[in-house]
């Protein structure tokens, strides 16, 4: 077997005058077959080069993309950033961001490009390159297992959020019962059977929004508000397996700018991930705090996670439960990156786990 080749050997096949015409042709392949746009532009961001790939992933040819500034095909929200992140390059280094890219038929399109900052060392200039791919279709996959997994988690739930609601409902029917009797004292009945009605409606409202379609729209949220409806909804399958759910805030009120429906997936994902690693009546406590960056802990009394795995979950199909896929928890992290947020697992003592959400 012939041995690997070092980066020496690179460096003479590259200086090498009989293989100049094969390393010419593969890079010409490149840039005609390949599904990524290799494009340069000046520190003006001017295109001064665009691979023949543009006219398949954008629609453009290379001749109505020369001399045209790069940022006139970028989404307006996005320019700004683009134009940040490229100056705050340094020389030979690279970096990866998204972005939105206007396509030929006036549609945009999300992408993701790895770009760098680079001289010509004969004039000293300085250049910038980006290789950019369209990740439109994995971008509408990962919606697809978001809603996959809000729909099974629906699911999961409907069975313990049907038996608190019949708690109520047979309070009511008692209360009827009573009502028609002629009994004294309708005043007070009237308003425990409107406590019950109103919180039939709180749950049965709050399944019935983790189960639609996300929208995929940030819009300013009050956090805390949405940890209530949470918290409220995971009652009733925590009740089953005799384990309580209790929030605790030193704030009333705090916004975010985030996806609603997403947030409160990933909130459902933990609590019921630690309603599950319960083995015995317990408590688990959801506390949120504030200093420089907003906090989320669900702490719970189960077995906890072994150190092993810990760096490792989020994958798919790794979990730490007899029957579970580990889906949850990968569409948890991904929800997070996309909201600049991350999930750290920590030991709790004297036992359990520590799931701290932190929105940088």
């Amino acid at each position: 077997m012939r041995e690997p080749l070092t980066s020496t050997d690179v460096d003479e096949l590259r200086n090498n005058d009989k293989f100049q015409g094969i390393i010419e042709a593969a890079n010409l392949w490149v840039d005609q077959n390949s599904m990524t746009v290799k494009t340069i532009y000046d520190d003006s961001f001017n295109i001064v080069y665009t691979s023949k790939t543009v006219k398949d992933v954008f629609g453009y040819t290379q001749e109505e993309m020369i001399n045209q500034t790069i940022l006139d095909f970028i989404h307006p929200e996005h320019r700004q950033a683009v134009q940040d992140c490229l100056i705050d390059l340094d020389v030979n280094s690279k970096k990866a961001h998204e972005f939105r890219v206007l396509h030929h038929d006036g549609r945009y399109i999300d992408c993701q490009a790895h770009s760098g900052k680079i001289i010509d060392h004969k004039t000293k200039e300085i250049y910038y390159i980006s290789v950019t791919q369209d990740i439109m279709a994995h971008k509408q996959a990962q919606q697809m297992l978001v809603s996959s997994e809000k729909l099974s988690t629906a699911g999961q739930l409907a069975a313990s959020v049907a038996h608190e609601i019949r708690n109520p409902i047979t309070s009511l029917k008692g209360f009827l019962q009573l009502l028609e009797t002629g009994i004294e004292g309708k005043e007070a009945y009237l308003k425990i059977m409107k406590d019950e009605i109103e919180k039939i409606e709180s749950i049965s409202s709050e399944l019935l929004y983790i189960a639609k379609p996300s929208p995929n729209e940030f819009e300013e949220a009050n956090i805390i508000e949405m940890l209530e409806d949470v918290c409220l909804l995971m009652r009733s399958q925590a009740r089953l397996d005799d384990v309580e759910v209790v929030l605790e805030s030193d704030l009333d009120h705090h916004m975010v700018l985030c996806d609603r429906s997403q947030i409160k997936q990933v909130f459902i994902n933990l609590i019921k991930n630690a309603i599950e690693a319960m083995r015995e009546a317990g408590t688990i406590t959801v506390k949120i705090t504030y200093d420089e960056t907003l906090s989320i802990e669900v702490m719970d009394e189960g077995e906890g996670v072994p150190d092993s795995l810990k760096e490792r979950l989020g994958q798919p199909f790794l979990t730490t439960k007899d029957k579970g896929t580990g889906l949850g928890l990968m569409v948890t992290m991904d929800i997070l990156k996309n909201h600049e947020a991350e999930l750290l697992i920590k030991d709790r003592e004297p036992k359990g786990s520590i799931f701290q959400v932190e929105f940088l």
